[in-house]
């Protein structure tokens, strides 16, 4: 079985890429699963593990793509070892299944993918390389690169989806593992940088079908496809940090903030945000608070049941962006953006499958979390606990 992601394309650009051949093509043999709701938090890391688990981002750990104190070189949640339950890759491994993966989210240092290029961001000043052979299966990673490393251009877009394409590819026909996953984020590069529906978008578009039509000619009849989340337009980037500032109760420097003895920051997720209080008091909290519904693009906070779905519980309170607005630290520039809440107009994502036991049709409705027990009963695995 093959999972391909295609990053950031939600339910209304369906229609679109029925315009392009390998997707219409594949579109008539797959079981199409349309209005699916995302999970949130609804960003790239929280959702692709929790397609690879089957359970919300408050269960499986992965609550943000990044972790810490505000910084403009945040640490990325790339270790497997984070994940709190089993992934389809680890209970498939215990089954003698082999796994591949090619710059799959949350798949760095793992044990059990017996192929993998894991998605990691290095640390300012370290080399990606280093950084890739360590966290992956290194003689896979160099043999790769030597053959198809021309075809990157850093992390560049298309360049870097042609790149991943390759791999998989090549893996597939030669290594031929039972269960392999590949991340492809043209779309959501671009979108972040111009916007949905802007006229760049059809770059990405063109480049998804073609490697789409590659990966399905060296995939086995079983293929999943699935979008992880939607993105919004934007036209106002706010940073909540700024209020803290303002209140002298954290320190903003030219290379981003400092912490305060008070140990209090806001959590930027896009179109969400989350104030993590630290050691201010109750009333000091109450006033954040307060400034925080009163702020620019500030649409309404976030419900108890929203901050257990998100692992935020320990959070003082969090809240969300108006269509147009979002949460990122200063400087940050954005056109496009996801990370709202469920109830986000236009919000909704889509999967198709291929084979899997499913006959070709549409259904309406439906979860990304149905993805995981769908790949375990294709692949017999059925005594998990």
């Amino acid at each position: 079985m093959l999972i391909i992601s295609f990053d950031s394309i939600s339910d209304r650009e369906y229609e679109h890429l029925l315009k392009f051949p390998a997707f219409n093509a594949f579109s008539k043999q797959a079981s199409v699963f349309r209005d699916v709701s995302t999970v949130f938090i609804s960003n790239t890391y929280p959702v692709h593990t929790s397609v690879a688990t089957g359970v919300l981002p408050g269960v499986h750990g992965i609550t943000s793509n990044t972790e810490g104190f505000p910084s403009p070189n945040p640490v990325w949640n790339s270790d497997e070892r984070m994940i709190r339950v089993k992934t389809i890759w680890q209970l498939a491994s215990e089954k003698g299944i082999n796994t591949a993966a090619v710059l799959w989210p949350v798949t760095g240092f793992s044990r059990t993918i017996n192929y993998n290029i894991p998605e990691i961001r290095p640390r300012p000043g370290k080399s990606q390389l280093s950084a890739s052979l360590k966290a992956g299966s290194a003689l896979l990673q160099i043999i790769m690169f030597l053959r198809y490393g021309k075809i990157m251009k850093g992390y560049k877009q298309p360049e870097l989806d042609n790149f991943t394409t390759a791999c998989m590819t090549d893996i597939l026909r030669k290594k031929k593992p039972g269960l392999a996953l590949v991340h492809l984020t043209a779309y959501d590069a671009i979108c972040h940088d111009n916007g949905p529906g802007s006229i760049e978008l059809e770059t990405a578009y063109e480049a998804l079908d073609k490697n789409l039509a590659s990966l399905l000619n060296a995939a086995d009849e079983d293929v999943i496809l699935f979008s992880d989340h939607s993105q919004i337009n934007v036209h106002t980037v706010t940073d909540p940090n700024i209020m803290l500032v303002k209140e002298k109760l954290i320190h903003q420097t030219d290379n981003g903030y400092l912490p305060s003895q008070y140990n209090c920051f806001y959590e930027c997720c896009g179109g969400s945000a989350f104030f993590h209080a630290g050691a201010l008091s109750n009333n000091q909290i109450d006033e954040l608070r307060l400034l925080a519904g009163q702020s620019e693009g500030f649409r309404r906070f976030l419900t108890s049941g929203e901050m257990c779905e998100t692992g935020r519980e320990d959070a003082a309170f969090g809240f969300c962006a108006k269509s147009g607005f979002c949460y990122e630290i200063s400087g940050t520039e954005k056109k496009g953006n996801h990370g709202y809440p469920l109830d986000m107009p236009d919000y909704k994502v889509f999967y198709m499958a291929r084979g899997c036991g499913l006959k070709p049709g549409t259904v309406t409705g439906g979860s990304l979390l149905d993805i995981a027990p769908l790949v375990l009963r294709h692949l017999n695995i059925t005594d998990v606990t």
